[in-house]
């Protein structure tokens, strides 16, 4: 009886979890067609038309089909919606050739999305302008993300009630060491390389020197980049956004006025109107607007049948092992990238890696795979905002790397943590453990004992094994001398700027730019781009909901242990949550 009703529970879930599913869906794809506008779809382009890019759809690595998930509970764990960065920027670096595309307006009154996905969007905006055709960015206030993508601009407009938001970057890192200490958790770690600080967070109470150090490098580097750029654009004088940061963090609209941030302060009205005389129209609605969405539908549609390609491979997550669609999976990627060798009529392979690392073996197959194929076709490399650590270790056998001056990579070493329960387990919840071994480490790793000198002296080997081969293969893929190597190594991070003076990549640029890179290696004058992973999809994620329904309570209870501790072991990762950034 009691098993009869679990099943029926599991199934009374799981059934629910469809049917909710399938409301969810149809809500969502009424919503999205409210968004997007009822009608036939838009199959070419009109005369002198005004292209308009917003972000209310947000910017994601990936297009995804995804419903808006605002309506739906954050417990089902839905990736982001949005559109994929480099279909973005693709479609503004064709429009600046377009003879029908006139002018684009710029809306980044939305924009939120990741450092480099910025980044490689304002280029292709300044690539846009050297075409003679102008970019007018309006919004009612501009964040800090909207204000740089908004000075690649001709002309800045800002609604008379806004302001502009400028502070600089910022990293905040949570330690745990006290809390820990209050619950009776070690953490036992052990790691190769000075500045490699992973378990840090868990064995201290506060940043280390080396942290703290490196940190704050990476930070001065990337907010230089970004001022600079800033300045450069809107001929300001070298200094102005620190001065304007250091007097406060928010800029009236006078006052940026004033400052030549910006180059008119006007209600929407007034740029409407100003829109409709630059385009000899009388009103609003006969302005020739088309969306971004709708535009890079239209334009790649000529390439869709060529037979030579180029794989586009994006590497986004923790490396894992086995297969799975959680983050990089060494078996679903090693079994993709074997295909992609093999198949003739892919001349070349770009890896996009936005990964903080992870399992080092997971890190070995990927890179087996890739070597092979640089043997035989060429292998680019681009990093995002985060390429560091196994993400570097993947990126060494490329024949080219490029970095975004604000990617985060390098980070070559190694740790082990495993974490000790035994004090909770006594003096919190005296609960005791006994144990009968057949053998001295039958019971390796266990989280209820402290690691014994010997299996320290054990991990010690391992890692120390793990991160000479780390070396090994950075040495052989860059074609380097392994000192060269362990002296930018010892687990320290640099910023995509700092990692070209140290021959750590090749060229600074985003993904179009390693796509180009590519194709000229490949002596492609015309090709399609084909994309793997394809993104999830709702329907995939309701039928894991479903599958995953049948979970006892204490099986869910135990992965909810687990999750503390899923990272136990050696690791080639960065050491600590990148979402701390503010920027």
């Amino acid at each position: 009886m009691k098993d009869f009703l679990k099943t029926l529970a599991a199934v009374i879930l799981g059934t629910g979890l469809v049917i909710f599913g399938g409301v969810s869906l149809l809500i969502g794809s009424l919503t999205s067609m409210v968004t997007m506008g009822i009608g036939p779809a838009v199959t070419s382009v009109a005369p002198n038309s005004i292209l308009r890019i917003d972000f209310e759809k947000g910017v994601s690595v990936q297009d995804s089909d995804l419903p808006i998930p605002g309506f739906l509970p954050a417990e089902l764990g839905m990736p982001a919606t949005g559109e994929g960065f480099y279909k973005m920027v693709r479609a503004i670096e064709n429009a600046a050739t377009d003879p029908n595309i006139k002018m684009i307006y710029l809306y980044p009154q939305y924009l939120n999305a990741q450092m480099t996905h910025i980044e490689e969007i304002r280029n292709a905006l300044l690539l846009f302008r050297q075409s003679g055709k102008p970019v007018i960015c309006y919004s009612d206030t501009y964040s800090q993300q909207a204000y740089y993508m908004a000075s690649a601009s001709d002309k800045v407009i800002v609604n008379p009630a806004g302001d502009i938001s400028l502070q600089g970057f910022s990293l905040n890192v949570f330690y745990f060491k006290d809390l820990f200490d209050a619950y009776g958790i070690e953490a036992q770690v052990i790691r190769h390389g000075s500045y490699k600080s992973g378990g840090e967070i868990y064995t201290s109470p506060e940043m280390s020197p080396e942290e703290r150090t490196q940190m704050a490098s990476y930070l001065n580097s990337a907010w230089s980049h970004w001022s600079s750029g800033i300045e450069r654009s809107r001929t300001l004088p070298e200094g102005t956004l620190d001065s304007i940061c250091s007097a406060g963090f928010r800029v009236t609209p006078q006052e940026a006025l004033d400052l030549h941030l910006i180059d008119e302060i006007w209600h929407k009205d007034e740029l409407t109107e100003y829109m409709c005389s630059m385009n000899d129209v009388s009103e609003e609605k006969k302005l020739p607007v088309i969306s971004l969405s709708d535009y890079a539908q239209i334009f790649p549609a000529g390439k869709k049948f060529k037979r030579e390609k180029i794989a586009v491979v994006y590497a986004s997550g923790d490396l894992r092992t086995g297969t799975g669609r959680d983050g990089v999976s060494s078996g679903n990627f090693a079994s993709q990238l074997r295909q992609y060798r093999t198949d003739s009529t892919v001349k070349a392979v770009v890896l996009r890696i936005e990964s903080p690392g992870g399992d080092p073996l997971a890190a070995d197959v990927i890179t087996r795979e890739l070597e092979l194929i640089a043997g035989v076709k060429p292998l680019v490399v681009s990093m995002g905002d985060m390429a560091a650590s196994g993400g570097y270790w993947i990126a060494a056998p490329a024949h080219a790397i490029f970095a975004n001056p604000t990617s985060l990579t390098g980070s070559i070493g190694v740790y082990s943590i495993f974490f000790n329960g035994e004090k909770t387990l006594n003096e919190v919840l005296h609960i005791r453990n006994e144990r009968i071994n057949t053998h001295a480490y039958s019971h390796f790793p266990s989280y209820r004992s402290r690691l014994s000198p010997v299996e320290t002296g054990l991990m010690e080997k391992m890692v120390d094994s793990t991160y000479n081969r780390f070396i090994s293969i950075v040495s052989q893929g860059r074609h380097l001398e392994r000192a060269q190597v362990e002296e930018v190594a010892k687990g320290r991070v640099w910023s995509g700027i700092q990692a070209l003076e140290n021959k750590m990549v090749d060229n600074l640029g985003g993904l179009s730019d390693a796509v180009r890179a590519a194709s000229l290696m490949a002596n492609l004058l015309d090709y399609r781009i084909i994309e793997y992973p394809a993104p999830e999809r709702f329907l995939d994620k309701i039928i894991s909901l479903g599958k995953k329904s049948g979970t006892s309570i204490p099986d869910y209870l135990h992965e909810c242990i687990l999750t503390l501790t899923k990272n136990q072991g050696v690791q080639v990762r960065i050491p600590y949550i990148y979402n701390g950034l503010s920027f």
